[in-house]
């Protein structure tokens, strides 16, 4: 009991000090501003100032001038300026006020890097008058800098923000970012790079001339003998690559209006790179490794200009097709299809597909069409066929052919009759490569291996179809 009591009363001290202390806080004077309030040592509206001129102590002068609320700069060269970048300057002029008052009335200015300083910044106002501060050096804390105001004796410290603002470079107010694409609305990729296949993509634009392509977003219109389909699943690292891109891609820039390119690779350039959405294009040439061995020497299409880049950020240059192409061997939407012949196993299987539209009965529905699913000239059940159809468009390649080959005596053959496109008539034939593989021809051409398991799978279920009892007298 009593140590019960105990803790209780060590409750209600507790609870009479937080109170009291409460009432303290409310109750207690208000104390003054501290110093860097007080000391106010420039303040003007910010949109009031229209130019203003950076005056570093080793003769570089870089002015800025406001034209339709956008800054522009004095250089020989057209650049792209970060415009956010350059109001933080004006920002500095706006509102600046002290950390702290150092020297009421400095007898040797050099201590603070004030005789001759690092920098002297202008503001010029809509009415006339200016603003003109002189910037010593960083203080002993590192994280201030020395600094007076035109008409001041004082010397004071300022946050290190504004120090870095009125020490800017050209490089720190330039425009780091590249055209930005928006991925969602890809339209076009080119990567063409030295010594690997030149890689094309474009949205596939669903149209009557190429129907088997009616599945895929995206088609490859090189480097293959014929346009593929890309899979979207492997592409989105591609267009995550590209997303990244645009943010901050400069490191360096290197040097504008550059007479002789060839210094940097860019003469002859290792890489091209053209992405399109539906309203920007960004157009990159890449040179050689910069000598940090880091980043690559890069320059637009559209400015003379070369900056160096981060390899990371262009590692989808090494993207290689294969890896990002749908790799079936032929795919087409059944409903495109009208026959199909499929020659294998010293026999030839024809399958057919005919169809007849009813009309509708009622007005606001549709017609119906449909649809005759027949093997060899007996009819089949809907489900079964198509379920053999899918095992036929089915089959994937599974690499690269590594080397050359003319003669096309294939063992298996398939044949696909379309109902649309400009070429009806599409043949694929399975070529002995070795014992596990066979060369995939496509229009007489043969780019792919494919293993012969697949092709054989699928003779077995359209044996098991055609034997079936699904099949019709």
């Amino acid at each position: 009991m009593r140590k019960r009591q105990r803790s209780i009363l060590a409750l209600a001290v507790v609870l009479v000090v937080l109170v009291g202390a409460y009432f303290y806080v409310s109750n207690r004077p208000q104390e003054q501003t501290n110093d860097k309030e007080s000391i106010e040592i420039s303040k003007v509206a910010k949109d009031d100032i229209v130019k203003m001129v950076l005056e570093s102590r080793d003769g570089t002068t870089l002015t800025f001038e406001k034209k339709d609320d956008e800054w522009t700069v004095d250089y020989p060269h057209p650049v792209v300026l970060d415009q956010t970048s350059i109001d933080d300057i004006a920002y500095s002029f706006a509102s600046l006020y002290a950390e702290r008052l150092i020297d009421e009335n400095p007898e040797d200015l050099s201590v603070y890097g004030l005789d001759k300083p690092v920098v002297v910044a202008k503001a010029f106002l809509k009415d006339g008058t200016q603003k003109v501060l002189y910037l010593g050096n960083k203080t002993p804390a590192g994280n201030t800098y020395y600094l007076m105001a035109e008409g001041d004796p004082k010397v004071y410290s300022v946050w290190m923000n504004h120090g870095e603002h009125f020490s800017s470079k050209l490089s720190d107010v330039r425009q780091r970012d590249l055209t930005e694409i928006t991925t969602e609305g890809l339209t076009y990729l080119k990567i063409a790079k030295k010594g690997k296949p030149t890689i094309e993509i474009e949205t596939n634009e669903k149209s009557d001339d190429e129907p088997y392509l009616d599945l895929s977003v995206w088609r490859m219109i090189q480097p293959y003998n014929e346009p593929m389909g890309v899979s979207s699943d492997k592409f989105q690292n591609v267009l995550d690559a590209i997303a990244s891109l645009s943010n901050d891609a400069i490191k360096e820039f290197v040097e504008d209006e550059p007479q002789d390119l060839s210094k940097y690779g860019l003469d002859d350039p290792v890489a091209e790179l053209i992405v399109k959405d539906n309203e920007n294009t960004l157009h990159l040439y890449f040179g050689k490794d910069a000598e940090d061995g880091k980043t690559v020497y890069f320059k637009t299409a559209d400015v003379n200009s070369v900056y160096t880049i981060e390899k990371s950020k262009i590692e989808l240059l090494d993207t290689k097709p294969f890896d990002i192409v749908d790799k079936f061997a032929y795919i087409v939407n059944i409903d495109n299809v009208d026959k199909v012949v499929i020659e294998g196993r010293g026999k030839t299987h024809v399958l057919t597909l005919t169809r007849e539209t009813k009309k509708a009965e009622k007005e606001g529905e549709e017609d119906e069409v449909i649809t005759t699913y027949m093997v060899d000239g007996k009819e089949v059940e809907e489900k079964p066929f198509k379920e053999f159809y899918r095992s036929l468009i089915g089959i994937s390649v599974d690499a690269e052919i590594d080397r050359e080959m003319t003669e096309e005596n294939p063992e298996v053959k398939t044949t696909f009759y379309l109902n649309k496109g400009s070429k009806r008539e599409a043949t694929i034939s399975y070529v002995p490569y070795d014992n596990d593989f066979y060369a995939v021809f496509r229009s007489g051409r043969v780019e792919f291996v494919v293993a012969k398991s697949q092709v054989n799978k699928m003779l077995d279920d359209l044996e098991a179809l055609i034997r079936g009892d699904l099949l019709k007298d």
